[in-house]
C-alpha cells in the first residue's frame, strides 16, 4: 500500500518506520528541507526505546517531500502535523483524497476534525489517536519513547470495512491498533489528561514520571482534569474512560522517562499545541458557561514560555 504521512515530526517518523518495515511505501511530507534531505539520503533513523548508543540507530527506507503536491496518488493519508498546521496540510493534500482514499487524523488536540471538514467530506475522515511516544533526535531520526495502543474509529460510530482494513494493516506492521465505536469521546479523554501532563511538565521542565513525585503537581493536574471533565459533560461528550485520574497515573508511569511533546517543543524553541489542548478546553468552557481558570492559567504560562524561548540570547 502507498501511504502518505502529513508531518515529519516524531510521531510521523515513528509511523513511517513501522509502516515501511511492514512492507508499505511510506512518504512523509514536511516543510523542513533538512529533514527531507536526511530521509531521502539514508531513510528514517530509528532507535529502540532502551537504546542509548548512537551506533544503535538503524535506517528504514522511506521517501520524503516538502509539498503534498509532489505526490500524485496514494491509498491512505495519515495526518500527524501539529494542530495549528491542520488546515494548511489538508488543503495541500486534497488531490490525494479524491475517490475513496481515507485520511486518518492522529493528533492530540480538539478542533482538528472540524478544521478538516472545511475542505473535505466528513465521510473521508477516520478519527484516531495514539498512546505511542516518540522523540525526534535530529533530522530524520526518531527514538521510540514507549509502546502504546492506537485507537481508530469512524466518526459515525460504525465498524466499517475500511476501518477494519486499516487497523489490520497497522497491527500487521507491529502497531498495536484497535477499532472502536466511540472515538470522539475517547479523544476527549486523552486530550483532558494529556493536555494537563503536557502543560504541567513544561513549567518545571521535568519528565512525565517526575510529575508523580510531588503532591503539588498531582493536585494541579487533578484540578485541570476536573475542569476538563466538567466541560465535556456540559457538551454532552460521551467520556469512555470514567476514571481519568487513573488514566493520568498510568500515562505517567508508562512514559516515566519521556519528556512530554509540549516540553520537547519548548526546549526546541518551537510553537506548542497549547491552543488546541488547554486553550480549546477553556474556549469550550466559556461557550458552555463553565469556569476553567486553571486551564486558562496554563495557556498563559505556556505562551510566556514560548515567548521566552523565542527571544535571542543576550
Amino acid at each position: 500500500m502507498t501511504i502518505v504521512i502529513l508531518g515529519g515530526g516524531a510521531i510521523g517518523r515513528l509511523l513511517g518506520v513501522y509502516l515501511s518495515k511492514g512492507g508499505h511505501n511510506a512518504t512523509l511530507v514536511d516543510p523542513n528541507l533538512e529533514v527531507i534531505e536526511a530521509i531521502n539520503s539514508r531513510g528514517i533513523g530509528f532507535m529502540e526505546e532502551e537504546a542509548t548508543n548512537p551506533d544503535a540507530i538503524s535506517y528504514v527506507p522511506a521517501r520524503a517531500v516538502q509539498h503534498a503536491g509532489q505526490v500524485k496518488h496514494c491509498d491512505l493519508v495519515i495526518l500527524a502535523v501539529k494542530s495549528f498546521d491542520t488546515l494548511t496540510a489538508v488543503q495541500a493534500a486534497t488531490h490525494l483524497l479524491r475517490g475513496n482514499t481515507p485520511i486518518i487524523t492522529l493528533q492530540t488536540g480538539l478542533g482538528n476534525i472540524e478544521l478538516m471538514e472545511r475542505v473535505i467530506d466528513r465521510k473521508q475522515i477516520i478519527g484516531g489517536f495514539t498512546f505511542m511516544a516518540a522523540t525526534a533526535l535530529g533530522p530524520g531520526v526518531v527514538r521510540q519513547g514507549g509502546a502504546g495502543k492506537t485507537y481508530l474509529g469512524e466518526l459515525d460510530g460504525q465498524i466499517s470495512g475500511r476501518l477494519q482494513t486499516v487497523t489490520d494493516l497497522f497491527n500487521q506492521c507491529g502497531l498495536t491498533c484497535k477499532p472502536v465505536r466511540r472515538i470522539v469521546g475517547r479523544l476527549w479523554c486523552k486530550v483532558i489528561v494529556y493536555s494537563a501532563i503536557n502543560a504541567v511538565s513544561s513549567i518545571p521542565r521535568v519528565k512525565n514520571g517526575q510529575l508523580l513525585d510531588a503532591m503539588e503537581s498531582i493536585t494541579l493536574i487533578k484540578r485541570l482534569i476536573d475542569e476538563g471533565r466538567k466541560v465535556a459533560e456540559a457538551k454532552a461528550i460521551d467520556l469512555v474512560y470514567h476514571d481519568l485520574y487513573e488514566l493520568f497515573f498510568a500515562a505517567c508511569r508508562r512514559s516515566s522517562e519521556n519528556l512530554s511533546s509540549m516540553l520537547q517543543d519548548i526546549l526546541n524553541g518551537k510553537r506548542t499545541e497549547i491552543d488546541a489542548q488547554c486553550g480549546a478546553l477553556a474556549a469550550f468552557g466559556e461557550q458552555a458557561g463553565i469556569p476553567t481558570p486553571t486551564q486558562q492559567t496554563m495557556v498563559e504560562l505556556i505562551k510566556l514560555l514560548e515567548k521566552k524561548t523565542a527571544e535571542p540570547a543576550a
